[in-house]
């Protein structure tokens, strides 16, 4: 991105202004200054579900990453739940840019989480993929490719 590292800090500061980079958003809710819950809508495989998420910044260094861990639940449509290990990074460019990296570590049990660890790991990419767009979108940047998402148990874009 051909942004300062502070300017994508504040940027991910405000939950309302990344929330709508988030792909299927319906709603948001700030719990607090670090936790916050979403209703997100998505299609996994063959099933169609709505999650209800609360997200919680765990851990953050100012200008170099932040760690969120979700919890949620499906309220609509196919049953099952979600917990995922979030993690973005910045990494400032000899040009004065910042590379945004998006890692995310997904895990859905119940009828969701039978469709196999490929599909969500692949659903989780497209998401991540699909958020670094709109970032860029929104600040100006482009998108790059996946980092090498398929490894371990491991999604994640960059926003470069």
């Amino acid at each position: 991105m051909p942004t300062a590292v502070d300017t994508l800090w504040s940027f991910f500061e405000d939950v309302e202004s990344v929330s709508a980079c988030v792909p299927g958003l319906q709603s948001l809710t700030i719990l607090g200054p670090d936790e916050y819950k979403v209703v997100v809508k998505q299609k996994v495989g063959y099933f169609s579900a709505t999650f209800e998420i609360t997200t919680r910044r765990e851990e953050a260094e100012h200008g170099r990453y932040m760690q969120f861990a979700s919890v949620g639940r499906t309220v609509r449509g196919a049953m099952g739940n979600l917990r995922s290990k979030d993690r973005v990074e910045f990494e400032v460019l000899e040009d004065g840019g910042t590379r945004v990296h998006v890692l995310c570590q997904p895990a859905l049990g119940g009828v969701l989480g039978a469709v196999g660890h490929k599909v969500i790991l692949s659903k989780s990419r497209e998401m991540t993929e699909q958020f670094a767009a709109a970032l860029c979108e929104r600040l100006g940047g482009a998108a790059g490719t996946s980092d090498e998402a398929g490894s371990g148990d491991r999604a994640g874009g960059n926003a470069t």
